[in-house]
């Protein structure tokens, strides 16, 4: 994707310990995200919690899934101003990359398309 985006809304994340999940890894499900749809609560197996896309999980029971793909729950600190380079965008968010060179997610309607 590698598309260019300036951020025109602050985004301070409220997670500072972030879920990482690695491919394969079962998962515990729980509720959808009413602001977001298409991300869910999810609990690995040693009990760590946070928000993952539903595009990356495979359904394996009411309330159980596979992880499809390394997934990494940072969330960037980003302020007005900010350019960032987009890597990937999933349910509303941005994957992103920062001047500094820091990876993380961004809710995309922070962020407007910079011209080329």
């Amino acid at each position: 994707m590698n598309k260019r985006v300036v951020v025109v809304r602050p985004h301070v994340s409220n997670y500072p310990d972030p879920v990482g999940l690695g491919k394969g890894e079962r998962l515990s499900l729980g509720e959808s995200d009413p602001d977001f749809p298409g991300w869910i609560r999810v609990m690995d197996t040693e009990g760590r919690s946070g928000w993952a896309p539903e595009e990356i999980l495979e359904r394996i029971g009411a309330n159980q899934a596979r992880v499809l793909e390394d997934y990494d729950a940072t969330e960037l600190d980003v302020f007005p101003g900010d350019q960032l380079t987009v890597r990937r965008e999933l349910a509303g968010w941005l994957w992103v990359c920062n001047d500094k060179g820091e990876l993380g997610w961004v809710p995309a309607a922070a962020t407007e398309s910079v011209s080329s």
